[in-house]
């Protein structure tokens, strides 16, 4: 059926003097009063009453805005970890190279945070951990308090009963026998592999004409426990000649690793005297 709209009633709405209001169309004053008549009052809502101030797709609900900078802010002031504190305190403590001068009062606080970081180890058995591999520098090697007797033979006691020297001091040790008035010694590199011999201790030797030659001395590095390595010496090279070590001769000692990360390696030979390396 169709419905047949006057012209005058479409003239109508297009002015807005009627409104439509179910099936039936009522001129505006009518649906005005009726409107009011009930309860709720209504109002009409036109495009103009709308906020476009937001997107079309957004809602009008609170809204809120992140604070980046803030955010950035949190980050860079993140509290230092347990571990980082202490490796902070040792690093405050190491002398600037191994030969160094070290005071006793310096080498308790070392000995103390190493401690401390020891017992905060992440790896366990570090022995088989790959962390163990990599190339470090050897930043401290403990010692005993000097006697107040002064012993001639008191080195040569240490070496024997007390551990000895790791590959990477007797390197440095054999750096230190040239001439000091015609070379530079440089830090203690150790680099250990997979494949034997595992350790490679190298010291730089700088001339002062400005040639560059190394110490060197090979070790091997045999499993034990996922705590305890055995340490053999093998070879040792100054200024390029090198020297096979005889079985006889090869000195080996007890290397007990009690702490590894990705940062730093801490080793106790077997009289417990403690070594710090820190990964290159």
């Amino acid at each position: 059926r169709l419905i047949m709209i006057k012209p005058t009633i479409i003239g109508a709405l297009l002015t807005g003097t009627v409104v439509v209001s179910g099936f039936s169309i009522q001129p505006a004053a009518v649906a005005s009063c009726t409107a009011t008549a009930g309860r709720n009052n209504l109002t009409p809502l036109f495009m103009a009453d709308y906020d476009d101030s937001y997107p079309s797709d957004s809602s009008e609900d609170a809204h809120f805005e992140v604070k980046e900078e803030a955010a950035a802010i949190d980050v860079e002031n993140k509290p230092s970890t347990a571990t980082e504190n202490v490796v902070s305190s040792i690093m405050d403590y190491l002398p600037s190279s191994l030969s160094g001068p070290i005071t006793a009062e310096d080498r308790a606080s070392i000995n103390e945070a190493v401690i401390k970081l020891e017992a905060l180890n992440p790896t366990e058995d570090p022995v088989y951990s790959p962390l163990i591999n990599g190339v470090w520098t050897l930043k401290y090697a403990g010692g005993y308090s000097e006697p107040k007797i002064p012993s001639p033979t008191r080195d040569l006691a240490l070496f024997l009963y007390a551990g000895g020297y790791s590959p990477g001091l007797f390197a440095l040790n054999l750096a230190q026998k040239l001439p000091s008035q015609l070379v530079e010694v440089g830090d203690v590199t150790i680099s250990i592999s997979r494949s034997q011999p595992r350790i490679e201790a190298t010291v730089d030797v700088k001339f002062f004409g400005g040639s560059e030659e190394s110490v060197e001395v090979t070790a091997r590095l045999e499993e034990d426990s996922g705590l305890r390595f055995t340490e053999t010496y093998e070879s040792a090279s100054v200024l390029g000649q090198v020297v096979d070590i005889p079985e006889a001769l090869q000195y080996s000692r007890d290397l007990y690793v009690s702490y590894v990360d990705e940062d730093i390696l801490v080793v106790r030979d077997g009289s417990g005297v403690p070594e710090i390396l820190v990964r290159n």
